[in-house]
Formats: C-alpha cells, sequence, structure tokens
C-alpha cells in the first residue's frame, strides 16, 4: 500500500470525493483512502458496529482492502452533493445500482472530507474487528 502527503486529504468540492476515493482504493492508498476522513469521522461497519476515528477507520479500511472487498469499480458512479452552509450529503449512484450516502465537511482550508459514512463498509464483513461478536437479539 502506497502512502499520501497531508496535504492531499479530502478534495475539493464535496462531490469529487467519490471519484477521489475511486482512485485512492485503485491504487490500494491506504493513507489516502483515510485522508478522505475527518479525524472525527465514524464509518458504518456490519453488524451496527462502527469505526470511529482515523485508527479504527484506518483498520477496516486496511482489512476491507487485504480481502479484496472495495471494488469492483467500474467508473460509472455518479455523485452529487447537497450543500448547507459547511456541511454536504454526498450521493453516489453505481452501475450495479447500489446508492452510497455520506455526510461531508468544508475544513478550515476549503477542503472536503466526509464526517459519516453510513454504507460504504456495512456490507463488507471481513472489515470487522477480530473480537466483533454478533449483536444478541431480545
Amino acid at each position: 500500500m502506497t502512502t499520501t502527503p497531508q496535504a492531499a486529504q479530502g478534495a475539493g468540492a464535496p462531490e469529487a470525493l467519490e471519484a477521489r476515493f475511486v482512485e485512492l482504493a485503485l491504487a490500494r492508498d491506504l493513507d489516502g483512502i483515510v485522508g478522505l476522513y475527518a479525524a472525527d469521522a465514524v464509518v458504518s461497519l456490519p453488524l451496527g458496529r462502527e469505526a470511529a476515528g482515523h485508527e479504527a477507520i484506518r483498520a477496516a479500511f486496511a482489512a476491507a482492502l487485504a480481502a479484496e472487498a472495495l471494488g469492483p469499480f467500474d467508473g460509472a458512479v455518479l455523485s452529487r452533493a447537497v450543500v448547507a452552509g459547511d456541511l454536504a450529503m454526498t450521493t453516489s449512484s453505481c452501475s450495479d445500482g447500489s446508492v452510497r450516502t455520506q455526510v461531508a465537511r468544508r475544513t478550515s482550508d476549503g477542503r472536503w472530507v466526509w464526517v459519516r459514512d453510513g454504507s460504504r463498509l456495512r456490507g463488507v464483513p471481513a472489515c470487522l474487528p477480530v473480537d466483533s461478536a454478533p449483536l444478541a437479539v431480545a
């Protein structure tokens, strides 16, 4: 896996985050992927689990990359953003019919990073921490 300089974090526009993610995932650039997320971001995982913060997000994406569970990427992604001040809801529609929705925030230097990603890893069991047991059903 490669690394990305700190200045390359985020994207210049919220709707550009998805295309940047695809580039970084294809390059297997774990640092770059993590750089698309704010330090306090939360990513949904399977079984109702969450990865909160860069360390947990890094571990989840490292596992997903190792399992080759982030693609396929065929380039047919349509991304949109609804912006309200320094927040944006980003939505990406893929050619397989899946839709990903995230919340992005504008940083102090004008870049955009995701703060909430509720769908990208939700169906990727490989990204669960080793100690994740299924949730009890009452």
